[in-house]
């Protein structure tokens, strides 16, 4: 067989499978992804195909990522700074450093970052950011508000990063033909008009969205077994977290993100009642621990149903981001829950 004919796997990864809840954990002195990111990374490396899977990040994901903890390092430092003059402790001193250019350095920590990942033992490439050519097909998906500009009020200006991105995944797979491609994105733009798309643009190549990392494990554990079905071992359930995926899978957990007033559902004279319902877990994340508790960060899809009072329902999908507290090893408590992605999808029954 020609050697240009043989199939190739990649993963690429969108900024929201990616981005780092800095409201609850910050580090601005560094740059890194977020825990999925090495459980994906973990996933290849256990199935033994990192030589075949190849981690592709594109431009446009790196780019915003930056504006991203740009934004949010002036944010926070603004609010630190009005929180450290209010308040005084003997036990603590606090020295302002000299003013540094925050953009000039954490580009020198993202730089650092990218050869860090590179110099592992998993293949991770760069994808640039879609050519001119390309353009003229941004400019009719905005003009004929084509997926993904088609945001939930329809606003053919909304959604152009997520069409550069789409048309750079596009350029990518035309320049390389028979290849299989996991998009990791939990963009709802993302669905089946795209997948259709891409069928009929690369017919020898195949794409699979998903949108969480059980949907990322089960194609990949695909792919091993397309590889090289004699050695094949299955992903082990790693059951660390079995506990708290039990209870987020419980009554309880739906009941108190409602119950509790977060101000992340909507509110409203004509909304009689408000029920949650888990689409899925997107990460779980240990903060702090200690004999007495542990505090969780974690990333959900939540369907919210409001029941109105004319006998009608609106739904919409969410992503979420949680912080939970376990106390005494027993009682689990959500501490707060706010949204971590505007781009919901809303649908009316």
């Amino acid at each position: 067989m020609n050697l240009s004919d043989e199939t190739t796997y990649w993963l690429i990864f969108d900024t929201n499978a990616l981005f780092q809840a800095y409201e609850k954990k910050a580090d601005f002195t560094i740059f890194n992804f977020n825990a999925t990111f090495e459980n994906v990374i973990d996933m290849i490396n256990q199935l033994d195909i990192y030589n075949q899977v190849t981690v592709a990040i594109p431009s446009v994901v790196w780019n915003e990522m930056e504006k991203q903890i740009i934004a949010k390092h002036d944010e926070l430092l603004l609010t630190y700074k009005n929180t450290i003059s209010k308040k005084r402790f003997p036990e603590y001193s606090i020295q302002e450093n000299s003013t540094i250019n925050y953009p000039e350095y954490i580009k020198i920590r993202i730089e650092e970052y990218k050869k860090e990942i590179s110099e592992k033992l998993n293949k991770v490439i760069e994808i640039p950011i879609a050519s001119n050519n390309r353009f003229k097909s941004i400019v009719n998906r905005a003009f004929d508000k084509l997926p993904p500009f088609e945001g939930k009020d329809k606003k053919s200006d909304k959604g152009f990063k997520d069409a550069l991105l789409w048309e750079s995944i596009l350029e990518f797979a035309l320049k390389h033909r028979n290849s299989k491609i996991i998009y990791y994105s939990k963009d709802n733009a993302f669905g089946e008009f795209l997948l259709k798309e891409f069928t009929e643009n690369i017919s020898d190549s195949s794409l699979f969205i998903c949108k969480n990392e059980s949907e990322v494990k089960i194609q990949l554990e695909e792919w091993a077994l397309e590889i090289d079905k004699y050695s094949y071992q299955p992903i082990e359930d790693f059951d660390e977290n079995k506990e708290i995926i039990d209870w987020l899978n419980s009554g309880d957990f739906l009941v108190q993100i409602i119950e509790r007033d977060y101000g992340f559902v909507e509110q409203g004279r004509l909304i009689t009642s408000t029920t949650a319902h888990l689409v899925s877990i997107d990460n779980i994340e240990c903060l702090n621990k200690n004999e007495d508790s542990k505090e969780y960060y974690i990333e959900t899809t939540l369907r919210i149903e409001y029941n109105l009072k004319d006998g009608g329902n609106i739904s919409e999908i969410i992503n979420a981001g949680i912080q939970v507290e376990k106390l005494e090893d027993v009682v689990f408590s959500v501490e707060d829950v706010y949204r971590i992605n505007e781009d919901e999808d809303e649908s009316e029954t």
